[in-house]
């Protein structure tokens, strides 16, 4: 009686193990879906909305500025980005190019160049400021079906 149970246990876990759902294609779709979440970014920075700008982040997101500790949660990611020290960072312009987008199944990928000018203001002194930089984000469809970005590094471009 043992052994028969260790060859039916053998059996099921073979078939469980090759049984599996079948991967998702990337898909034009899919595409034009990436381009929107990273254009629903770019404009919630230029209208200052904290909200949507997290909403366009994974809940498990990484962030990985050049130079920087990855910043692993969200309460850090909102400390980076608007940290409670009485300073203000607005965005002005925001220029991007995506130079890569692709994926396979449930990951995607964004390599991109931007261009940026903001101003940032603390004790009443507010100075203008320019960035061009360069990145990788990679995004994951989400179990709604949205895509989302999961990782993000970036660091300066000349």
């Amino acid at each position: 009686m043992g052994s028969s149970r260790i060859i039916f246990g053998f059996a099921f876990a073979a078939v469980a193990c090759t049984t599996s759902s079948p991967v998702r294609q990337f898909t034009a779709d899919d595409a034009r879906a990436i381009r929107a979440v990273d254009s629903l970014f770019v404009a919630a920075w230029l209208r200052d909305d904290t909200a949507a700008v997290m909403n366009t982040l994974a809940p498990d997101a990484v962030l990985m500025p050049a130079g920087q500790a990855p910043l692993a949660t969200s309460d850090a990611i909102r400390v980076y980005w608007w940290p409670s020290d009485g300073s203000h960072t607005r965005i002005l312009t925001f220029q991007r190019t995506i130079d890569e987008l692709g994926g396979d199944g449930d990951l995607a990928w964004l390599r991109r160049t931007d261009s940026l000018t903001f101003t940032y203001a603390k004790g009443g002194t507010t100075s203008s400021l320019t960035s061009r930089s360069m990145s990788l984000a990679i995004l994951r469809r989400q179990a709604d079906g949205a895509w989302r970005f999961s990782r993000v590094m970036w660091g300066p471009r000349k």
